[in-house]
């Protein structure tokens, strides 16, 4: 080989190798961009992302609002639930264990559920007449309102609730023990200042007869007769001794158009008690029982502050051990019977039923 044919050669590899760096130069280049795209791409991708989470999140926000007011606004009608949280008596669970359902289905008719605890101020349950809770209750506009909130109303007497109509509106007292509203307790230490409200013709206080003689609550032919609110009285009054101090306050439950058509009697029970324990001490009763709300009987207030209306020795015992553990415990633990613990225990389940059944 010469020399010219060696230069050649040298200068075809040189420019071979300096092409070969341009074309190595170029891919780490083209590949460097095209990694910086992918990432600008992901980065972009990642940003639109967060960006559309943070839109959808925005107006799903908006949309809740939107139904919340809906749902304000078409609301006609309300319900309050009146209760006091300090109140370990009243068994506020049976009122408040539904609370979300009740309120759910009610809306589905219009009609707004509120709560207001009167523990600190009972100013606005006084005020539309509520003397003790926990309660429902609906105001006269409001029921005119919604045809529909009368019918929830109605539904609570069926399941035991006990309507009570006024100017203001209707109050449904459940079927448990109560704390009257804005009430000082009249609590002695070491005793249980009991009161027991009845009336005369009242088949669940006291043995009742027809104008003729004859028994009308005979137990025999009607079990439901077998416990009367005098009984318990008097048995706790022996069991508790000293323990106890009870008053027995006669009350105008019947009138005497009631009486007539049912027991054949010519006198009201404003006048039967009048007769009984004379027109002072029955003008104090019906002050006591104003005083606590009392509209019915047989019902128990204990230290001039809680309500029960039970009328079987074991449930009576068992509300004054249940406030005054002390008072009882040299005493057996009362028990109450399956069928009250049955029903307290499903009430709650009732009540969210009789909304439903309410809206019909």
């Amino acid at each position: 080989m010469t020399n010219g044919t060696q230069g050649q050669n040298t200068v075809i590899y040189a420019a071979l190798a300096v092409i070969l760096l341009i074309v190595i130069a170029s891919s780490f280049y083209m590949f460097s961009q095209l990694n910086s795209l992918s990432a600008k791409v992901t980065e972009l991708s990642g940003q639109n992302n967060n960006q559309n989470a943070q839109a959808i999140n925005a107006l799903s926000a908006r949309i809740a609002a939107l139904e919340s007011r809906f749902n304000e606004l078409k609301v006609t009608g309300n319900v309050i639930l009146f209760y006091d949280s300090s109140c370990t008596f009243c068994n506020n669970k049976f009122m408040l264990d539904n609370l979300d359902q009740t309120r759910t289905i009610l809306a589905n008719q219009s009609i707004g559920l509120k709560t207001v605890d009167v523990k600190d101020d009972p100013r606005a349950a006084l005020a539309v007449g509520v003397s003790n809770v926990p309660v429902f209750f609906a105001g006269a506009a409001d029921l005119s309102a919604n045809p529909k909130l009368v019918n929830f109303m109605n539904a609570l007497s069926r399941i035991s609730f006990n309507l009570q109509e006024s100017p203001n509106g209707i109050t449904a007292y459940p079927p448990v023990t109560a704390k009257v509203v804005a009430n000082l307790s009249c609590a002695v230490p070491g005793k249980v200042q009991l009161e027991e409200f009845y009336s005369p013709t009242c088949p669940f206080c006291l043995p009742v007869s027809y104008g003729n003689g004859t028994r009308y609550n005979n137990a025999s032919i009607d079990p439901r007769f077998a416990s009367l609110s005098h009984d318990a009285a008097q048995n706790l009054s022996q069991i508790l001794g000293a323990k106890i101090s009870l008053k027995q306050q006669c009350i105008n439950v019947h009138s005497l158009t009631d009486n007539e058509q049912v027991l054949n009697v010519s006198a009201s029970d404003e006048g039967l008690c009048v007769n009984q324990v004379g027109t002072d001490a029955f003008d104090k009763a019906s002050a006591a029982a104003d005083t606590y709300g009392v509209a019915g009987a047989p019902t128990f207030v204990l230290d001039c502050q809680y309500i029960t209306k039970v009328r079987d020795t074991t449930q009576l015992e068992a509300a004054i051990c249940q406030l005054h553990p002390e008072l009882c415990k040299d005493l057996p633990a009362p028990k109450l019977p399956q069928e009250i613990l049955d029903q307290l225990a499903s009430s709650a389940n009732k009540t969210a039923n009789a909304t439903t059944n309410a809206s019909g």
